[in-house]
């Protein structure tokens, strides 16, 4: 097995860098609030025709694939006991059908040539939507500008699933800047504060047995990994079943409880030794409520029952952002250096990449949707 210890080892694997990437997370959630707060909301824009206006939306309608869609999921955990609207993350080429000119539709791809992403760009100017977009350039940045729309543009050169700090930093600050939500500083500060203190107990020179995330990789190396969450840490068990199918190269589940309380839960019943093979990670609070507490803790002893293989991870930090992201910090580096003990670059992604020359070889949908709009 790969020593993770062995830095020369790790660095040929790791070809792209995305530990080094990862340690300057605190470095982007400073860049990406400094460029955020630049965006300038205009009094309106025109389409073909129509005027829409800027005003406080009824709804918001937040559309991205992949890790640009993600930020959207820990967004609206963060804040839905605050915010008094709705909030939908659209994973699709479509908007829904309530959407209209009082909707705020925020079209999110760190690319910025997300073909479903540009498909809901356009979705919403035809239903005359206020629009705010977020990319690191492309298509999405291109025709922004054009039609006038708001955009902010965020770092580029990086794999899009690591952009999430700019990503999240920048819709935090679009609803900041709406009246939406109070005032992120403080919450952000210590974000920064607390990733900068881990890039350092977390480097890669520190050796195992004083590196949670290389423990976590060893611990989830030849298993069938189920992440599970909670209220606003629910998003970080999808997030890191994500980050293990793109980084590891490895199949994983992300469950949510109460929810998987009412089915997840009754896979553990099946008898099969099969399941000595699945390690379970509960993230988890000190701050759970009673049922929430009680939820877990029953749910573990019956998973201890089938696999040894059970970690608990707690947050740091005091806000719910910091938390969110502590959590999500130590996640991937673990699926980073999975990937490098499977000995696969965590940053090739060869499986979407031969799907996107096919559909752009078979609907070039891209390049139509940019004549539709110009």
């Amino acid at each position: 097995m790969i020593n993770l210890d062995d830095r020369n080892v790790v660095e040929a694997i790791d070809a792209a860098k995305q530990l080094e990437i990862l340690s300057q997370w605190h470095i982007l959630f400073k860049e990406a609030r400094e460029v955020s707060l630049e965006l300038k909301i205009p009094k309106n824009y025109k389409w073909k025709g129509n005027e829409t206006s800027y005003s406080t939306p009824t709804n918001i309608v937040i559309c991205g694939m992949g890790g640009s869609a993600i930020a959207g999921d820990y967004l609206f955990h963060l804040l839905k006991e605050e915010l008094s609207i709705p909030v939908l993350v659209n994973r699709d080429y479509n908007l829904p059908s309530f959407v209209s000119e009082t909707s705020l539709v925020v079209c999110v791809s760190y690319s910025g040539n997300t073909e479903e992403t540009i498909s809901c760009f356009k979705n919403g100017l035809e239903k005359s939507s206020m629009i705010i977009t977020v990319s690191s350039g492309g298509l999405l940045e291109k025709l922004s500008t054009t039609v006038g729309i708001p955009h902010i543009k965020i770092r580029e050169g990086i794999p899009p699933r690591s952009g999430l700090p700019l990503i999240y930093t920048a819709l935090l600050t679009i609803l900041e800047k709406l009246g939406l939500i109070e005032n992120m500083d403080a919450s952000i500060k210590e974000t920064i504060e607390v990733l900068e203190k881990l890039s350092k107990e977390y480097s890669i020179e520190q050796r195992t047995d004083e590196n949670l995330p290389k423990n976590i990789a060893y611990g989830l190396y030849n298993t069938i990994p189920v992440f599970v969450g909670h209220t606003f840490l629910s998003p970080i068990a999808n997030r890191a079943k994500c980050e293990l199918n793109e980084n590891s190269k490895l199949l994983a589940i992300s469950e949510v409880i109460p929810e998987q309380n009412h089915n997840g839960i009754v896979a553990w019943d099946n008898p099969s030794k099969a399941m000595n093979d699945v390690a379970v990670v509960l993230f988890r609070d000190k701050k759970e409520s009673p049922s929430i507490k009680i939820r877990i803790d029953e749910f573990k002893k019956q998973v201890e029952k089938k696999t040894e293989k059970v970690l608990e991870i707690y947050p740091e930090g005091k806000s719910k952002l910091t938390q969110q992201i502590s959590s999500t910090y130590l996640i991937d580096l673990a699926s980073i250096y999975l990937g490098i003990l499977y000995e696969v670059d965590p940053s090739v992604t060869p499986s979407i990449d031969s799907l996107k020359e096919v559909l752009k070889k078979k609907t070039n949908l891209p390049d139509r949707l940019e004549k539709d709009i110009l």
